[in-house]
Parts: structure tokens; C-alpha cells; sequence
């Protein structure tokens, strides 16, 4: 028996606002699937350094301070 045949008979076991939900719940995690299909796909270094040159920001006066920021 596959899946699909289990999922089923176990919702039509269920009353109708219940189903209801099993079905929101399949939606969701198709949705969800969709959205992490386009976020698996790992940026090069190129896209990562083009997208932060496009900010146009000079950080070469920055220092970092552990105590400062550990303090926020």
C-alpha cells in the first residue's frame, strides 16, 4: 500500500473540519517545498561579492571591537 492510499483512509476517518486541516497542512508543506527548492541553490562568489559592492559602502576605517559589541 502506498502512501497516498494511507494518508487516505486515515483523513476519512476524520470529521470534515479535521480533513480540512490535513489538507491545509498538505499544502503547506508544498508550498514550503517549492520555497526551499529556490533557496538550496547556493550562490557563487561572484553574485555574493557583486551583491555587496552594490551597496557602495567604504568600510576601510573600520575596526571591529569585541567589547563593544558585546556590550550592545
Amino acid at each position: 500500500m502506498q502512501y497516498a492510499d494511507i494518508i487516505a483512509r486515515e483523513a476519512d476517518s476524520l470529521p470534515l473540519e479535521k480533513q480540512a486541516e490535513v489538507l491545509d497542512f498538505i499544502e503547506f508543506l508544498k508550498a514550503k517545498e517549492s520555497r526551499s527548492g529556490v533557496a538550496s541553490t547556493p550562490m557563487t562568489t561572484e553574485k555574493i561579492e557583486a551583491f555587496f559592492r552594490s551597496f557602495n559602502v567604504d568600510t576601510s576605517s573600520y575596526k571591529f571591537d569585541r567589547e563593544e559589541a558585546n556590550a550592545r
